[in-house]
């Protein structure tokens, strides 16, 4: 019989049971079988260690605690995921050694060839359960199968886990569960106004040459032009990549629905959806719902005006020459103009809506009361069943809507100028409605607003 002192000192966490020993009191050894039997009077049930159990009686350890029990680890198994043969990241420009941005590189359109692999799914490992000394089971997570991939160009026909592509083309994943090939127009040589005067494509257009003077380019997604861009008309709802940089001559232009991305732009008009990232731009007009950023040694901003709404970062800003250049952030009047439209939309139409109920509350009670409605009043119920729903359907869009400019907003509130070089005279610094002129030249400079005043600050290198 196990001696009286002897005790069992299971850890909070029970993860492990500690098991004290006091001689037996008949001067006899325990027997394994015994100490086994202890523990498990103990609520020790589970990973035993026997060989320490038997050294313990063997080797007559008393009197100090030795472990004989820690928890069973199980397995945690894993979900289920998609190996991709192709590069599921945005596209982004190299940065060289030198920290110049080589925007030549930069290609938005991935191109795979018929028969290639695509991805494989390797899928989930369920796991086992761990039990910890006392015998509970630890709570196993119980992972779900990830929906196959589908699109168009794409079969897993042979395999159901891999995925290949049954034409040529560009890639396209949307980091969910559909992956597609798409077709992609490109134009060999070049664009000039005798040639490819007008190049319209629902798709993503590559340009292999330059654009010249007077052409019009429009691309339902990206557009990728690998030489230098003049005085033409350029539209994309998607990306844009130019990698040599447009001259626009005051004339050209450049609308985006996504990103722009460009070595320089001279004279130009940009209205981008998204940010804008280029090493040079001068004497241009750019708009950006997102950021302005200037990369390379010059980073510069000199001349024009530039406005991102969600902020600025360049090396320098103006010339010694003292060049007149505009460079905003924030909101515009024109977005608050249009948070204030589609507020007061929203509280009409939840007006009407208030009004629609109650008629309808109207002649219910009229039913209520009589049992039945006139053929006019069922018609006229019907038709304040139509309506609401249709008011319904438009107020919860407006409310979508102005959630969205509330957050834009929100969000250009925090938007900040950091110009890390030289802040030549000439140049004025705007936030939302206020405006700073440099009045001399300066450095290192980060502008933000302050209850509505902005204050420049020194960025410390």
């Amino acid at each position: 019989m196990v001696n009286v002192k002897s005790y069992v000192r299971i850890t909070e966490d029970k993860s492990e049971a500690w098991l004290y020993l006091c001689a037996p009191d008949d001067g006899e050894m325990y027997e394994k079988s015994e100490i086994i039997r202890y523990l498990q009077l103990n609520n020790v049930v589970a990973g035993i260690n026997e060989s320490h159990v038997a050294a313990m009686c063997h080797k007559q350890i008393y009197e100090r605690e030795v472990k004989v029990a820690s928890s069973v680890k199980g397995d945690p198994g894993r979900e289920g995921y998609f190996e991709f043969f192709f590069n599921t990241e945005k596209p982004k420009p190299k940065i060289n050694s030198d920290g110049t941005v080589d925007y030549r590189s930069m290609s938005l359109v991935q191109n795979v060839t018929e028969g290639s692999k695509l991805a494989v799914y390797h899928p989930a490992v369920q796991g086992t359960s761990g039990r910890d000394v006392t015998g509970a089971f630890e709570k196993v997570t119980i992972y779900k199968e990830l929906r196959p991939l589908s699109g168009r160009g794409v079969s897993n026909e042979k395999n159901p886990h891999e995925y290949y592509a049954t034409m040529s083309g560009k890639i396209e994943y949307d980091g969910g569960n559909k992956l597609s090939i798409v077709e992609v127009y490109e134009v060999q040589g070049g664009c000039n106004y005798s040639n490819n005067a007008l190049v319209e494509f629902n798709g993503d257009v590559i340009i292999h040459g330059n654009v010249e003077a007077g052409v019009t380019i429009r691309a339902g997604k990206s557009l990728t032009v690998d030489g230098v861009v003049e005085s033409a008309t350029i539209s994309a709802g998607g990306d844009v990549c130019l990698k040599r940089g447009m001259q626009g001559s005051g004339k050209g232009t450049i609308t985006a629905g996504g990103n722009v991305f460009t070595e320089f732009l001279e004279y130009t008009k940009v209205d981008a959806a998204g940010s804008v990232q280029s090493n040079v731009i001068l004497n241009s007009q750019v708009e950006s719902k997102g950021t302005v950023t200037l990369t390379g040694k010059k980073g510069l901003i000199a001349g024009g005006n530039v406005h991102a709404m969600m902020g600025v970062t360049c090396q320098n800003a103006g010339n010694s020459s003292e060049i007149k250049t505009g460079i905003h952030i924030g909101v515009l009047p024109e977005l608050l103009d249009r948070r204030m439209e589609v507020s007061q939309q929203y509280g009409k139409l939840n007006e009407e809506l208030d009004e629609i109920v109650l008629g309808m509350a109207k002649i219910l009670r009229v039913r209520q009361q009589t049992g039945e409605l006139s053929e006019q009043l069922q018609q006229h119920l019907e038709s304040l069943k139509d309506r609401k729903d249709e008011v319904y359907k438009k107020c919860m869009e407006m409310k979508k809507e102005a959630e969205r400019l509330e957050q834009l907003v929100t969000e250009a509130r925090e938007a900040k100028i950091r110009i890390s070089g030289s802040v030549y005279k000439g140049t004025v610094i705007g936030i939302d409605d206020s405006l700073l002129p440099i009045q001399r030249d300066t450095s290192f400079m980060e502008y933000s607003s302050q209850n509505g005043v902005i204050v420049g600050t020194v960025i410390v290198i």
